[in-house]
């Protein structure tokens, strides 16, 4: 009664996703997201360097939104093929 309840293919200590969280379309949409805050991060970019402001911020974060985004288009990409 007191033994942890087996899921994920009997590994106990993994947890669970939703059924639905390795489609294709929730993939996309993250790519799409990601991708519309990149290009966002990238007009701030070219907005400091007109006005004059520091990028350093602007810049990190434009990295990151462009490394996730590729990451989950490649996800895509994947999930497609398969």
């Amino acid at each position: 009664m007191n033994d942890p309840a087996l899921h994920d293919g009997g590994r106990p200590g993994r947890a669970r996703r939703a059924p639905g969280w390795d489609s294709l379309r929730v993939y996309r949409g993250l790519a799409v997201v990601f991708t519309v805050a990149a290009g966002g991060a990238l007009a701030l970019v070219i907005l400091d360097l007109f006005i004059g402001r520091p990028i350093a911020g602007d810049l990190f974060i434009l990295t990151l939104n462009s490394l996730a985004a590729a990451v989950f288009w490649r996800h895509a990409q994947a999930r497609s093929r398969a």
